[in-house]
């Protein structure tokens, strides 16, 4: 064999596996991107419920009559929006189910601010949220007290468990012996649980909500050798009245603006209005953070319809990150799993969407 021949051999071989290699690279990355915002692995019921086989290909389909939408200027066919959702007062928040909280009775009014930002600074390294309530003896209710105000009465609380994972005892303890100190030198009285307890329960509470995290996603993906515009996801996320975010994902919007489920780039490139038109990827997805979703089955059977839309509307095809075609039959035993999760937050005192569900899976 001449060297040439040899040559272009190797150089095809090479071609083949770094288109390969970015075929792959492009399939990893909403993985890594929905790992990235969950810090603790997030299990997704799409892969668990096709035990890995082969399901059923269904194509999608639209119900009614509607036509796509048609608009010229991609600036106006999408909302800027962030979700509106506030979330509770401090003082209503702290919950001695899932804070650590030592409550400190002073002989004389003081500041509540000033060992609130020794205790952010000392527990900062372990991410884990403080608060601090102190009461109003006039209105005879606790308030924020983070921000200044002189009180007789203080609550100090530190979160216990997140999705990055419980509280170590050693930033119990520390917290504990902050709040303890400040407390004596102020000529105080306290109050607090056990912190080996503490510690216990953090661990079980953690072991519990790492059960039922799970996202649930549905990807949207082209025909071979084919790509879906950004600007055509644009107007059929306007059409069913998704709006866009400051990270460049389409997101629904239920009570109070709390977001229901998301739509993204299934490449790494998001949504951004000026790059629209450009825009040119081989599929989307659709994702329902379960956890942080209230009637989490409602939000599912619309992300269901809306996923089905653009499936018809763009040509593709409903699968799961396996790249496995989305039968109904799936898709019913997902929801039924589903319905298991959110009988067994409620069992558990942890409603999906209430406010000790958001700050745990936060």
């Amino acid at each position: 064999m001449k060297d040439l021949q040899i040559s272009l051999l190797v150089i095809g071989a090479v071609v083949v596996a770094a288109v390969w290699g970015f075929n792959l690279w492009q399939e990893r990355q909403l993985r890594r991107r929905t790992e990235k915002a969950f810090a603790r692995e997030h299990r997704d019921v799409l892969l668990e419920g096709s035990g890995g086989k082969s399901m059923e290909r269904v194509e999608p389909s639209m119900n009614g009559d509607s036509q796509p939408a048609v608009v010229a200027d991609p600036k106006s066919l999408v909302q800027q929006a962030v979700p509106q959702a506030r979330p509770p007062a401090v003082a209503s928040t702290i919950d001695p189910v899932i804070d650590f909280v030592v409550e400190v009775s002073l002989p004389e009014p003081a500041m509540g601010d000033e060992l609130y930002d020794h205790l952010s600074g000392l527990l900062a390294a372990y991410g884990k949220g403080v608060m601090v309530a102190g009461f109003n003896e006039v209105g005879g209710e606790w308030l924020d007290a983070s921000a200044g105000g002189s009180f007789m009465r203080l609550r100090y609380a530190l979160q216990i468990s997140d999705r990055s994972g419980c509280i170590p005892l050693d930033a119990l303890v520390a917290f504990r012996d902050a709040v303890v100190t400040w407390a004596d030198v102020h000529g105080g009285q306290y109050e607090h649980p056990e912190t080996k307890g503490v510690h216990a329960n953090a661990a079980q509470l953690d072991e519990f909500c790492a059960d039922v995290d799970i996202a649930i996603g549905i990807n949207v993906v082209a025909g071979e050798g084919a790509a879906i515009s950004g600007l055509r996801v644009a107007e059929l996320a306007e059409k069913c009245a998704l709006m866009l975010d400051s990270k460049g994902r389409f997101f629904a919007a239920g009570g109070q603006g709390a977001v229901t489920y998301t739509l993204e780039n299934h490449e790494p490139m998001p949504f951004v209005t000026n790059q629209l038109h450009e825009l040119q990827t081989s599929g989307i997805t659709f994702l329902l953070d379960v956890p942080r979703v209230a009637d989490a089955l409602t939000a599912f059977d619309a992300m269901l319809a809306t996923a089905r839309i653009f499936g018809a509307e763009l040509n593709g095809l409903l699968v799961d990150d396996n790249r496995n075609a989305l039968s109904d039959a799936a898709l019913a035993a997902i929801r039924k799993q589903l319905e298991g999760i959110l009988v067994k937050m409620q069992a558990g005192r942890i409603e999906a969407g209430g406010a000790r569900a958001l700050r745990l899976f936060g």
